[in-house]
């Protein structure tokens, strides 16, 4: 007979405030597992969850002719789009 294998384990480091530490520890709580458990069950459900396929869309000759002119040609930004791109690059394009 030989000896069952042994599985190795390791480290994941996870960096997060107090207060979302003190979240998932009582969720764990709840659920009776030491906060390890509970990510280590989170994380791996979503991992295995299935993931659906994507869909196709089939267009007509006249919808896709329509769809490509609206690619090649778009229509001109309204006053508001682009004071939300103003605000947009104001805000997340700080150097």
């Amino acid at each position: 007979m030989t000896a069952p294998a042994q599985s190795q384990e390791t480290t994941i480091e996870l960096k997060l405030s107090e207060d979302h530490k003190k979240t998932l520890e009582k969720a764990a709580a709840k659920r009776c597992m030491t906060l390890s458990e509970y990510l280590l069950d989170l994380a791996l459900n979503a991992a295995t969850e299935e993931i659906p396929e994507p869909e196709s869309i089939v267009l007509s000759e006249r919808d896709w002719e329509i769809f490509v002119s609206a690619l090649e040609n778009p229509p001109e930004l309204n006053p508001r789009l682009k004071a939300a791109i103003k605000r947009y690059r104001e805000e997340y394009e700080k150097e």
